[in-house]
């Protein structure tokens, strides 16, 4: 009789790598000291769609010039904000900006302390599946499998246990 069926050990390794492979998408990037947005509008069409996704790195004050693009902190930390600077205020410690696709600056001028950096490169359309509810999927998936496991482990040691295979040694 075996134990585990050949398409549950196939699930498993499936979920498993699954799984492996969007923690490296998350961990690797932030290895190297990058930082993922999220374009949440379209202000900065045609460069950036809604829904791309950017690795943003952080920028040193050479590259704070007019014309770059910088991704930066707005509504307190809670929403990052991608777009193009128009100008820069003195010592660097102040910028303008506009969206591509906009008629007008933003309305507030960006302090360094929001400066998250410099978009690097970027994934089209992935971000507008990475919202809030697909990210507590994951999270949700992740608890799933640790608990899968977890029972899994118990289940074969205990078996193993009872059937005798799992010996009881006593060192001295």
């Amino acid at each position: 009789m075996k134990l585990f069926p050949k398409q549950s050990i196939m699930l498993s390794l499936f979920v498993l790598m699954f799984m492996l492979l969007s923690v490296l998408i998350v961990v690797i990037p932030h290895a190297f000291g990058f930082t993922m947005a999220i374009v949440a509008s379209d202000a900065m069409e045609p460069t950036y769609s809604e829904g791309t996704l950017l690795f943003v790195k952080k920028a040193s004050e050479d590259n704070l010039v007019v014309g770059n693009e910088v991704t930066y902190y707005v509504d307190q930390g809670r929403q990052m904000r991608t777009r193009r600077i128009v100008a820069v205020g003195e010592n660097q410690s102040v910028l303008y900006t506009i969206g591509d696709n906009q008629n007008q600056m933003e309305p507030n001028e960006i302090q360094k302390s929001q400066l998250i950096g410099q978009p690097i490169f970027y994934i089209p359309k992935v971000g507008a599946w990475l919202n809030q509810t697909t990210i507590q999927l994951f999270k949700n998936m992740y608890l799933l499998f640790a608990l899968y496991i977890l029972a899994t482990t118990m289940f074969v040691t205990f078996y193993q246990i009872k059937s005798g295979s799992v010996k009881k040694t006593i060192t001295s």
